[in-house]
């Protein structure tokens, strides 16, 4: 539902872009290919794989950081990917956005990756 507000210029446009979808990874094995069982850029993967499925997406680098236990407490710095959609009834963009995730959690030897999609908050795993 959009709210009109009588104060606001009537000649303001504002486009839903529907729901956001944020999902975390090391940093370092995003840029360097050596954590990568393919051996290719991680990066461009991500890259393309955004464009292509969402047309776009934003990155946050910097202060970003985590601790989350396994075995021990574990520390990441890491890279933020942002993405909006609109998905349809079958729900593929978000199931397509799984997939990925799992296939890179499994190519970069990590044991799950962060993502949050509208209000709901997963961990994926390798396939």
């Amino acid at each position: 539902m959009l709210l009109i507000d009588p104060f606001v210029d009537a000649t303001m446009r504002i486009e839903d872009l529907g729901t956001r979808a944020l999902f975390l990874i090391p940093s370092v094995k995003v840029y360097n290919p050596k954590y990568s069982k393919s051996r290719q850029s991680v990066a461009r993967v991500i890259h393309e794989f955004l464009k292509g499925t969402f047309g776009g997406y934003t990155c946050a680098s910097g202060n970003i950081y985590g601790y989350f236990s396994s075995e021990s407490v574990e520390y990441d710095e890491l890279r933020e990917f942002r993405v909006a959609f609109k998905e349809d009834g079958g729900k593929t963009k978000i199931v397509k956005l799984q997939e990925f995730l799992a296939d890179i959690c499994e190519d970069i030897g990590e044991e799950c990756l962060y993502l949050e999609c509208g209000g709901d908050v997963m961990l994926v795993y390798p396939k």
